[in-house]
Formats: structure tokens, C-alpha cells, sequence
């Protein structure tokens, strides 16, 4: 039974070894795509996309409202970035609100000083509600303070975007 049980152990750690191995190996995938320069001096993380298919930050907030998920071009002036890693951002809305914009597959990240800065971005629009410990993570990515962060005490319905590329405006 024993040497069952321990054959069980050491599988079950080589197994998680080899995963791993293959998460780090995706993270530096990640970490290895080409940012691509566009002829303005500008360039996309993510995917590429056609910028003629803009609409205004104001008609797709009217949108979001009358839709579950909306998918979009947008540009946008960034309010607030990752701290950690860039692995979000938020942008300011027409209605005073703001967005969190997240990218698709965790597949890219933006620079963490790009706030004050505009972007074009396409994906996905919508309206979802985020849970405690997620806004609690997020003011922690941000740098809040430890007072600030406990003052967390609902949760909130908030405008998301999921982009699939990113276009840094110069």
C-alpha cells in the first residue's frame, strides 16, 4: 500500500513538473511577441486590427447597456495601469465612469507607464459585476493603500473590455 501510495506521489509531481515546464515556456511566448509598427510611429501589442472600424467610447457605452457583449474598436485615454505586471488598465468613459480593459489570453501586457496616454483597442465590450476579492486584487495591483483596499466591502457593477490588440498612440 505504501509504495503504491508513493508511486501515486512521485507521478503526481513529475506530472506538475512537466506542466510547469510548459506554463514557463508559454510565458516567454507570451513575453517573445513582436510588437508590430504601424507607418504612424505607433504600434500594436496583440493583435493588429482595421481602425476604420472605430466608434465613438460614447455610443458603445449606449451599447453596452442595450447588449450583452459588444465587440469594438475604441479609442480611449488610459487613466490608470498594473503596477505589477501591466496586465490591465482603465480607461475614462463619456459618463464619468471608468473601464477596466484586460487582454485576451493574458497575451500580452502593456506598459506600466502609460497612463495620461491614448490607445485604440478592439474587443470585446460589457457590463459585469466583479466580486470583492477581485476589486480588493485590482486596488492591490494598483498601488492603493491597505485602508483603502479594506473599504472593499461590495461588489460592483462594472464596464470590462477585453481586448485582442492594442494600438499605442503616440
Amino acid at each position: 500500500m505504501k509504495k503504491l501510495f508513493l508511486s501515486i506521489l512521485v507521478l503526481s509531481i513529475v506530472t506538475n513538473a512537466c506542466n510547469q515546464k510548459e506554463s514557463s515556456e508559454q510565458t516567454n511566448e507570451v513575453a517573445d511577441k513582436e510588437v508590430v509598427k504601424t507607418e504612424a510611429g505607433s504600434e500594436f501589442l496583440g493583435e493588429s486590427f482595421a481602425i476604420e472600424n472605430e466608434i465613438q467610447l460614447a455610443n458603445l457605452v449606449n451599447d453596452m447597456k442595450s447588449n450583452d457583449s459588444v465587440m469594438a474598436v475604441v479609442e480611449a485615454k488610459v487613466t490608470e495601469v498594473c503596477q505589477s505586471k501591466g496586465c490591465w488598465m482603465k480607461v475614462d468613459l463619456p459618463n464619468g465612469e471608468s473601464m477596466r480593459v484586460t487582454f485576451k489570453d493574458y497575451g500580452f501586457f502593456m506598459p506600466k507607464d502609460l497612463a495620461g496616454k491614448s490607445v485604440k483597442m478592439s474587443g470585446i465590450a460589457k457590463i459585469e459585476e466583479t466580486d470583492i476579492a477581485t476589486l480588493k486584487h485590482f486596488a492591490e495591483d494598483g498601488g492603493k493603500s491597505e485602508e483603502e483596499i479594506a473599504q472593499i466591502t461590495e461588489p460592483r457593477m462594472d464596464y470590462k473590455f477585453v481586448a485582442s490588440g492594442v494600438m499605442l498612440m503616440e
